[in-house]
């Protein structure tokens, strides 16, 4: 029996126990959720609208069906906004993907293309270099030509001149031969026509400053000695050295005269040549420059070709890249629009949650501190 009391007892003490921690619980809730919803312009309106309710004198069912509705709409408006923050983040993810893959695959061409220029500018170089020098080894081989065609010109003109100096010369020995010829017949005669020396040796006196002849210096000389002789048998003496002095200058003109044309076939044999040799190889460098000329073409047109697209290509990568930083501010600035409203819609839906368990739990409590609130102001 006194164990029976001893129970009730400390079951009575802990039940006390219990209600005090509750009513401190429920007591220090109260005040937690009064001061959220103060400290909060969206709290301060679940506050005046409780207290217009409460004015009125409407069911309290009615309010905690409205401020419910009301939790509901912003749970709604919660679901739809992280729906739409879920295709715009796919949306963005998605684009940005793609921008980044085509930012990627544009720079690899242009570091490809930025390569192959750097490989191409070298090669371009010296196709420059070769077309240089074969210009300039064409221009020498025109060059040898002229001079070659010059000096042929100058050797020709010699020749001729010598030519002309032999035929003249011929024509003056056959001259004085014909005068000597006159003489010797005169002589031979008996007429020892003096008279026809005299010719001769006037004509002798004509041509003598004008040809440089073998034997020239030591024929006149004879004819001189033929002139003071008086005695016949001497005289044709002389004649007949004479007559051999004249075979000897004419055999020596008409020896240069081969002599010289055959210089003069050997010179232009060997111009010819020569000019065949250097036309060949004339011909030779203008094809090899033909053929670089269109090498450097090909090689300058790829070049710029190249310098054109990856000017494309950098232009290309830099609307991408711009293109994708203005997507990923602007998906940037949508998250934090999304991030900012959902912390707001939590926090409304923190305080409809403590309005509603204010109304349910703590109507007295709420609806007096209201009135009071209601009267101090």
């Amino acid at each position: 029996m006194q164990n029976g009391f001893i129970f009730i007892y400390y079951y009575m003490k802990l039940l006390l126990f219990v209600f005090i921690v509750y009513t401190y619980a429920t007591s220090a809730q109260y005040r937690q959720a009064m001061e959220d919803l103060n400290d909060d312009n969206f709290g301060q309106t679940l506050l005046e609208t409780i207290q217009m309710h409460i004015q009125s004198e409407e069911p309290v069912g009615n309010l905690v069906n409205m401020l419910q509705n009301l939790q509901s709409q912003v749970e709604k408006v919660q679901y739809k906004s992280e729906e739409q923050h879920k295709r715009i983040s796919t949306n963005c993810y998605l684009n940005l993907g793609q921008l980044n893959d085509q930012i990627d695959n544009y720079k690899i061409k242009s570091v490809t293309l930025k390569s192959y220029i750097d490989t191409l500018n070298p090669n371009v170089k010296q196709s420059v270099a070769m077309v240089e020098r074969k210009e300039k080894e064409k221009d020498d081989y025109k060059q040898e030509l002229k001079l070659a065609a010059e000096k042929r010109e100058k050797e020709h003109e010699t020749y001729t001149t010598i030519l002309d100096n032999l035929e003249q010369a011929l024509f003056g020995f056959h001259q004085i031969k014909l005068a000597f010829n006159q003489f010797i017949d005169s002589v031979q005669k008996g007429q020892r026509k003096f008279e026809s020396f005299a010719e001769m040796k006037q004509v002798l006196k004509q041509v003598k400053h004008t040809y440089k002849l073998e034997g020239y210096k030591h024929f006149v000389q004879l004819l001189q000695s033929l002139s003071k002789q008086t005695s016949e048998e001497e005289a044709l003496k002389l004649a007949i050295q004479l007559s051999a002095i004249l075979k000897q200058i004419e055999s020596y003109i008409q020896t240069e005269r081969t002599r010289e044309d055959q210089a003069e076939l050997a010179r232009e044999a060997a111009y010819n040549d020569y000019k065949a040799q250097i036309a060949d190889l004339f011909n030779e460098s203008s094809k090899s420059l033909t053929e670089m000329t269109g090498i450097l073409d090909s090689q300058s047109n790829e070049l710029k070709q190249s310098e054109n697209e990856k000017m494309e290509v950098d232009v290309r990568l830099q609307n991408k890249m711009k293109e994708f930083e203005n997507i990923q501010a602007e998906c940037s600035i949508l998250d934090q629009e999304y991030q900012q409203s959902t912390k707001q819609r939590n926090q409304q839906s923190k305080l409809l949650d403590q309005a509603i368990l204010l109304t349910t739990t703590s109507l007295g409590q709420l609806k007096s501190d209201l009135l009071k609130h209601a009267e101090v102001y």
